[in-house]
Formats: structure tokens, sequence, C-alpha cells
């Protein structure tokens, strides 16, 4: 069972194409040279060449989401590719041996209908790359009928098919087949999920139990924890935002501030330089003069500008005010119709139990934490209080953390299902490397060198 990742065959291709081919064409007979054998099937120097490509083209897709390129002509890299790619394609065979033996390769009217489902959208998905990638400028300005037909006669011309990606649609089937059957036994028991709850318990209040802050940063990134430290509230916030010409007006002002710094930061540079001339030192004491006196301007511009930004925004932060004051339990309905920070919005990892704060935390702008922190009891609120950055912050104590351990049965359902997926994981690993190792398939790797 050949398995292709999703569009893999055409970014192999494409990688062919940038890179000016990473093997030279063998004559056919070379590309004919088994490699693996197992039984009467046998895989060729072109097949595991052509998977190598596949393998290749999948990593550089990883690097490119990081911003990186790989550079696909590291012998390192090529080595790493093939044995990847030899690997997969033992394990194709081991596998295609063992669902035929246990009569998994055979589908239902169901799973055969899944199949050509997710074959033709994956199939659709190949025509979209294609006319992205591959169409000429000419050929994109094409519409309905005369477009589809150019996609077409390009996928053609590549060599890919639709069969291609029933097939894939197929392998990938029955191998989900071919775990469950590996998986259907296997089983947490309470006693497992009790012992890995106590393991997370003792390891996060080793981590986090004299160090709050710690604590917060992770649950402020949604990372799941088992234990809290004391000294831990929640807060919720309605954030008023600078009026649009006021962040303009502040941000331009900023722009002029880093400018200047720069300049003095390049004038002192010289001023530091033991080799630099005398008169390019007195050159650079008066530009370092004159960078300085724009930075102090620019400075105070920056003040006379968030000031007038705050006034500007104070008569919505007192509506707000008043309207807390008149009726205290409208919050909620404020804060979904005032507030302006996203990480307060419905679906935000803090949204629903407010933000965490403690003493000595960082990441966030002093002056929401010292508020935070000065509000006395839960349900209180703040004034306006002046952000470093964005307007007013409205803060509300929403709740404590309670110190301790979290409670077990409110974890209990996502422990389990995570050592399921853990132990089926490794009863499937295990499998199939059993499988291969039973396959008895034959290498000719040394053939792979020419």
């Amino acid at each position: 069972m050949k398995k292709k990742a999703l569009l893999a065959v055409l970014m192999a291709m494409t990688l062919l194409l940038s890179s000016c081919a990473l093997i030279k064409k063998d004559a056919a007979v070379d590309a004919a040279t088994v490699i693996l054998t197992m039984g009467d099937k046998q895989v060729t120097k072109a097949e595991v060449q052509e998977q190598v490509q596949n393998v290749l083209a999948e990593m550089s897709q990883y690097y490119a989401m990081y911003g990186s390129t790989l550079d696909i002509t590291d012998p390192e890299i090529l080595a790493s590719a093939q044995n990847t790619a030899v690997t997969r394609m033992k394990q194709d065979m081991a596998l295609h041996a063992k669902a035929v033996e246990l009569g998994l390769d055979q589908l239902t009217e169901e799973e055969a209908a899944k199949v050509k489902e997710d074959a033709e959208s994956s199939w659709e998905s190949a025509k979209s790359y294609v006319q992205n990638y591959y169409l000429d400028e000419e050929q994109k300005a094409l519409e309905g009928e005369e477009l589809d037909k150019a996609i077409l006669a390009k996928l053609d011309e590549l060599g890919v098919k639709f069969e291609d990606y029933e097939t894939q649609a197929k392998d990938l089937a029955v191998d989900n087949k071919l775990r469950e059957y590996v998986v259907k036994d296997v089983a947490v028991t309470d006693e497992e999920v009790k012992a890995d709850y106590d393991s997370k318990v003792a390891a996060d209040e080793e981590k986090y139990k004299e160090d709050a802050p710690s604590w917060v940063s992770a649950a402020r990134n949604g990372s799941a924890l088992y234990y809290t430290p004391a000294g831990v509230r929640r807060v919720k916030q309605i954030l008023l935002k600078f009026k649009a010409d006021d962040q303009t007006a502040i941000d331009d002002v900023n722009k002029r501030i880093s400018e200047a710094q720069s300049k003095v930061n390049a004038a002192q540079q010289i001023l530091d330089d033991a080799e630099a001339s005398e008169e390019d030192k007195t050159k650079a004491e008066a530009d370092k003069a004159a960078a300085q006196a724009e930075l102090d301007t620019a400075n105070a511009d920056l003040k006379a500008a968030t000031d007038k930004a705050f006034e500007n925004l104070d008569a919505d932060a007192d509506a707000v005010l008043a309207a807390l004051d008149a009726d205290p339990d409208s919050w909620d309905k404020l804060m979904e119709e005032k507030n302006e920070d996203p990480g307060m919005k419905a679906g935000a990892v803090n949204a629903e139990k407010g933000y965490p704060v403690c003493e000595g935390m960082t990441g966030f702008d002093t002056a929401f934490v010292d508020a935070a922190l000065a509000l006395k009891s839960v349900g209180e609120h703040s004034g306006k209080v002046r952000g470093e950055t964005y307007g007013y912050y409205i803060i509300r104590y929403n709740s404590d953390e309670t110190e301790g351990p979290v409670d077990f049965e409110s974890v209990k359902e996502s422990i389990s299902s995570s050592l399921l997926t853990t132990k089926q994981n490794e009863a499937y690993t295990a499998a199939v490397e059993q499988w291969v190792s039973e396959a008895g398939i034959k290498e000719n790797l040394g053939a792979l060198k020419d």
C-alpha cells in the first residue's frame, strides 16, 4: 500500500523542477533495479527515488512553515529522506500483507463511499494547487470549463491521476482498519489514571509551588495545570482603545522616537570607537546633540499625544463606570458590548475565568497588574487605569485560584483520554514493527548509492 501525503506527488515534482533535479535520470535497467523484496512483491529503485522526493517535499513544507529553507542537496538530508522512504515502503509492504491476511483490505459499501468522497476532496485540492502554482497568467485568467480543461491538462502532463488519490484514500482506510484491529482491546484502568494524575500533581507542585509567576504564564497560554500555588487571582477587563486618529498620531511619534534614538546610538558608536578620527568624533558629537534634541522633542510630543488620546477616551470610560455604578451586575453585558480586548472575547483561552495575575509576574503591562492586585475583594472593579500602550483598562476581580491540586474529577476524563491515545499509539507502533520484522523483507540498499 503506497501511501502519499496529500499533494506530495505534486510537491515532489516542484522540487525536481526547482532544484535542477536531485539525481540524474537513470537508465531503464538501473531504474528497474530491485531494492526491496517480500515474496512476489518488489520495490524498484525508481519507486524508492519517487518516495524520496515525496519525503523531501514534506520536509521542505515543514521547514517553510517556520520560515526556513531546506537544502535538498545536502547529503545528510538526502540520506535521512532515503532512510525514511525505505522505512515507509517496508511498512507499506508488511501492512498490505497483514491486511490481506486478516481480510481487512476488503471495504464495505459505506467504507468505499467514504474512500471515494475523500479521494474527490483530495483531487479538488490537487486541482487548486496546480491552478495556483503551475498555470501561467493567461491560463489563470480562464474561467469555467476552459479553466478546468487547462488544469486537467497540466495534471495529465505531470502524470497525476485521480486514481492516485483513490489509492491514497483506500490505503488510509485500510490502515485505519488495521489500527482499529490492533487497539480494539487496549484500555486504561482507573488505577493508571489516578497514578498519572498523582504524578502530574507532584511534578507541578515541585515546579510551581514557589513560582507563581511561571504558573501564571503557563495558565495564560492555556497549558494543562495540576497544582495551583498560593497568591493567584483571576481578573477580567474592559479595554477601551484609543480612537483611530489618536493611535495613528501616537504611532507616528513613536516612529520619530525610534529614528532619533537610532541616530543617537550611531553617533555614540563613533564616539566609543578608539580608532575613530578626531574629525569623525567632532562630527559625531554634533550629530548626537542634534539627534538628542530630536529625541527630546519627540518624547514631549508623545506625552502630549498620549494625554490627548486619553482625554478623547475619557467620556467613553466614564460612561462604562457610570453604568457599572448604576448596576454592578451589568459587567458581563458591558464587557460584551464595550470591550476591545480579544483575549476577553468568547473562545479565548482566558475569557471564561479571566486573566491570572500574581505578585512578581511579567509579560503584562505593569499598570494593569498593579491595578488588578490592588482590588480588595471579588466583584470589585477598578476605575480608569491608564495603560502603557492601548488605552484605558477597567478591571474586575473575578475570582481566587484555590491553592493545591486540581480536582481529580475535573481532569479524570482528559487524563484517561490522553493515556489511552498513548497506549494505542504504542501498541500500534509495536505491531507494525513486529509485522515488518516477520515479513522477511530482503534489502538491496547498496544499489541506491549509485
